[in-house]
């Protein structure tokens, strides 16, 4: 791998931490430093086919404005490089990753409830076989085969099981917590720290952590961006009208539960802050 591509994972990975507010910045320490830059060269190294993009993450009844804006900028970005993609949701988030994500391909509503969730994935994996799969803030399995939130609640009945997609040929997975698909990686480390309650065991072949998932999602972009040379990054401005068809579609902020254009109690000010910095960083090593 380039010496540039290193230090501008490495500056990805600083940039999407900018204050970790939720204590899964000491995580890093046990992943690859240049684990953006390896994830995006996966990537970009394979010849392009189906992508699929797990996303939307059910709080209140309804999903979240983090992962869906998140899910659109890597979506947009694999279309680019030529990749067919597709959305798989729950019945229970799916109105709103529909409102965002039917812009770039088909969305995928998958039954929530446990009864035939095996047949579902495997008929999903069978009908669209993706050659690349990546899960961006999506529940993830515990040990004992449920899907928590943040908080401990329990949401295994609403938030269908899509963990058994990342057996995909490459997978790559974005979160924020600890509860989300791809967190295996670092599982026993959030074990023994009780830093959630509810710690997701699923792997992923290339885990990326992040404050906020969409911005893991965009340092991914980012990092694309600066492996292939292209200029996909959203702006600020296409991100905030993005939150605001999620909010209007009936998203909520995961910290408020507030219906409001926030994601994880951050504004559309930060958020544009975030894809400032990460602009820089693409300017900087491309």
């Amino acid at each position: 791998m380039q010496e540039y591509h290193r230090n501008a994972a490495e500056a990805i990975a600083a940039a999407v931490f900018p204050t970790d507010s939720r204590g899964l910045g000491a995580c890093r320490g046990l992943l690859p430093g240049d684990a953006y830059a390896r994830a995006a060269t996966a990537i970009a190294g394979r010849p392009p086919s189906r992508a699929m993009l797990l996303t939307g993450f059910p709080v209140g009844g309804i999903g979240e404005t983090d992962g869906p804006p998140g899910a659109m900028a890597v979506g947009q970005t694999l279309a680019a490089l030529g990749w067919d993609v597709v959305t798989v949701a729950c019945d229970t988030t799916v109105p709103v990753v529909d409102a965002l994500l039917a812009d770039i391909g088909r969305v995928i509503a998958a039954p929530s409830t446990e009864r035939g969730a095996q047949a579902t994935w495997e008929a999903l994996r069978r009908e669209y076989a993706p050659e690349l799969v990546v899960a961006i803030e999506r529940p993830g399995a515990t040990a004992d085969g449920r899907r928590l939130t943040m908080r401990g609640e329990d949401i295994t009945g609403i938030a269908a099981a899509l963990d058994s997609l990342m057996r995909a040929p490459l997978s790559v997975a974005v979160g924020d917590g600890g509860n989300e698909i791809g967190m295996g990686a670092i599982a026993p480390y959030l074990q023994a720290k009780g830093l959630i309650p509810g710690v997701s065991v699923t792997r992923a072949d290339h885990l990326l952590l992040a404050e906020v998932s969409n911005w893991g999602a965009y340092g991914l972009v980012a990092m694309l961006d600066i492996v292939t040379g292209r200029d996909t990054l959203p702006a600020a401005a296409a991100e905030a009208r993005w939150i605001e068809r999620l909010v209007a579609a009936g998203a909520v902020d995961g910290m408020t539960r507030s219906n409001i254009a926030m994601v994880d109690g951050h504004s559309l000010e930060v958020n544009a802050q975030m894809l400032a910095s990460l602009r820089e960083i693409v300017v900087r090593y491309r």
